[in-house]
């Protein structure tokens, strides 16, 4: 494991941190589609959110 965000690729880094939609209130959920159940997050946060 790297000891800080210098010591990892750049492709790697950008990979997990680059911005993704998120819905804050999940489609599953009866949540809309819409710009305002839309905010930024990164996709490895995403993804994180949604396991859980």
């Amino acid at each position: 494991m790297p000891g800080s965000r210098a010591e990892m690729a750049h492709a790697t880094l950008w990979k997990k941190w680059r911005p993704t939609y998120d819905h804050i209130i999940a489609l599953a959920r009866g949540g809309a589609d819409h710009e305002s159940n839309l905010q930024l997050a990164h996709a490895m946060c995403n993804k994180r959110k949604g396991m859980g």
